[in-house]
């Protein structure tokens, strides 16, 4: 288990799903946690159930980065782990996304992230130290149909961790992504009904992996902890898949038995 003992981390998206397992995660390894997000009473309950402290934010919002960066530093003293978790996911064809369904997307999953490296960057270069980690998804590291703009979205979160490690690395700011293959089912779930027509090919894409299933989300929070405790040091620009090996290939039923 990382010791963040003295470390304060901020943590979007952390009201529920996989930003609350991270902060419930961080939490137990002493960190003090700022649970950043919209949902006030949801955020507020997790913040009170791990003796975090939360503060409303919406990502997309360069002024609210600001304050919340400002208030965070005040109040802690320092801004030591950023985990940018906050996203929104919408499912369809090109024809049945429209531009402005597209731009809302890339504001939360790909700004947001933007906003908050650039919010905290300061602190932590003062410090001399910081580990910022981005949680993406599997869709970060190869497209699939019906997903436009979450793949783009997603795959700018990389792109940007790579650039933002290079240029904060020698502040000792280390900028790593977590690639899951799950998350929040709150976020599959307005999807489900037009999914149920082929939610056979569905299981199926789940269970052609070397380890079958959807990530539990205890596993991403360990992924994101390692990433930003000190056990991985010297780990930066670094994509790490939490996939069940989805990236390794297909498994194809029947050619275990050849």
């Amino acid at each position: 288990m990382g010791d963040f003992s003295e470390r304060v981390a901020i943590i979007t998206g952390a009201a529920r799903g996989v930003g609350e397992a991270i902060a419930q995660r961080l939490a137990k390894g002493g960190a003090t946690v700022v649970v950043a997000d919209l949902l006030e009473a949801e955020g507020r309950s997790v913040a009170e159930s791990i003796g975090g402290h939360f503060l409303a934010l919406d990502v997309t919002d360069a002024d609210q980065w600001d304050q919340v960066a400002k208030d965070v530093r005040a109040r802690f003293g320092s801004i030591d782990i950023l985990v940018n978790n906050a996203g929104i996911l919408h499912m369809g064809t090109l024809a049945n996304t429209s531009p402005e369904i597209f731009r809302r997307v890339l504001e939360v999953n790909t700004v947001g992230p933007f906003l908050g490296i650039r919010a905290v960057a300061a602190t932590m270069q003062e410090q001399a130290r910081g580990a910022i980690v981005n949680v993406a998804s599997v869709e970060a590291l190869s497209g699939m149909n019906g997903l436009s703009a979450y793949c783009a979205s997603k795959w700018g979160v990389r792109g940007l961790a790579k650039a933002a490690a290079l240029e904060l690395g020698r502040h000792g700011i280390r900028v790593n992504t977590v690639c899951p293959a799950g998350g929040n089912p709150a976020m599959f779930g307005p999807w489900f009904e037009r999914m149920a027509p082929f939610m056979d090919e569905t299981l199926a894409y789940v269970e052609q992996r070397a380890m079958p299933g959807v990530v539990p989300i205890e596993t991403i929070a360990e992924a994101v902890s390692w990433l930003a405790s000190d056990a991985s040091g010297r780990c930066t620009g670094v994509d790490l898949p939490v996939d069940g090996g989805s990236m390794a290939g297909a498994w194809i039923p029947g050619f275990n038995t050849l």
